[in-house]
């Protein structure tokens, strides 16, 4: 069964700034985008200490690992410590710390699942818009990722906030998401930046009819919060019906 991944929009529950850890709900029971529930009870795995937390699901970007994770009502709180042996960890603590990236995506195993039944549909209506139940589920790692209310807001303040090989980390790793999911290119309408050695010279621009080197110099370096909104204006929400469905249809040995 392949691993399946549910974001949800996270809540810092306490911060620690002297010991860089941070407390704080990384999944409910709520109906999330894709019309499923993952039960908090429904958790299987009983130690998550040492646990990798990541950026965005990329294992190339590790920010911290997990001290705890448990079960709280019908939430899955998780207390994990940012490393400061690395800039980059050091700057996503800065930005969970101030509520910058305040989102949180699990990535599991499905162990038992079903439709909702008429009993709890009595109990909570909005289940009757579920199309399914996952009641045992195992914990794989979980990350800290960028859904918020304002995407353009956020990404603007990170490019504002953070060292530039983190938001280059950041930028690539939304860039490679478009690609992915087979989307527009992060800067397919930009107009590409000429190279100082690829400008032709004055010479070469009279003997070709073509503008002089002197036209090429109006051509200016894209600031960051420049490439920032482009790539949220281009960004989509990623469709896991299908990958849900075809994980399903894996296990009823439909697809192999």
């Amino acid at each position: 069964m392949s691993m399946l991944r549910k974001a949800f929009e996270g809540q810092l529950i306490e911060v620690q700034a002297g010991r860089r850890e941070i407390v704080a709900c990384i999944s409910t029971s709520a109906v999330d985008r894709d019309g499923d529930v993952v039960l908090p009870e429904g958790l299987v795995r009983k130690n998550y200490s040492g646990l990798t937390v990541f950026y965005n699901h990329d294992t190339a970007l590790p920010l911290g690992a997990a001290q705890w994770v448990k079960k709280s009502g019908d939430r899955v709180l998780a207390k994990y410590r940012c490393t400061d042996k690395t800039q980059f960890g050091r700057d996503m603590f800065a930005l969970a710390q101030d509520g910058v990236l305040n989102s949180y995506s699990v990535g599991f195993l499905p162990g038992e699942f079903s439709n909702p039944m008429p009993e709890e549909i009595a109990r909570r209506p909005e289940l009757k818009q579920a199309r399914r139940i996952y009641r045992k589920w195992e914990l794989l790692e979980f990350s800290l990722v960028g859904i918020p209310a304002n995407p353009e807001a956020t990404m603007l303040a990170i490019s504002k906030k953070v060292a530039p090989e983190t938001w280059a980390a950041i930028q690539k790793c939304a860039a490679l998401h478009e690609v992915m999911n087979n989307e527009m290119p992060p800067f397919a309408d930009l107009k590409a930046e000429e190279s100082l050695r690829s400008k032709p010279t004055d010479r070469d621009s009279a003997r070709a009819g073509t503008p002089s080197s002197s036209a090429a110099k109006s051509v200016r370096l894209l600031t960051r919060e420049e490439i920032a909104r482009h790539i949220v204006a281009n960004l989509r929400a990623v469709d896991m019906g299908h990958i849900v469905d075809a994980a399903f249809d894996r296990q009823a040995g439909l697809l192999r």
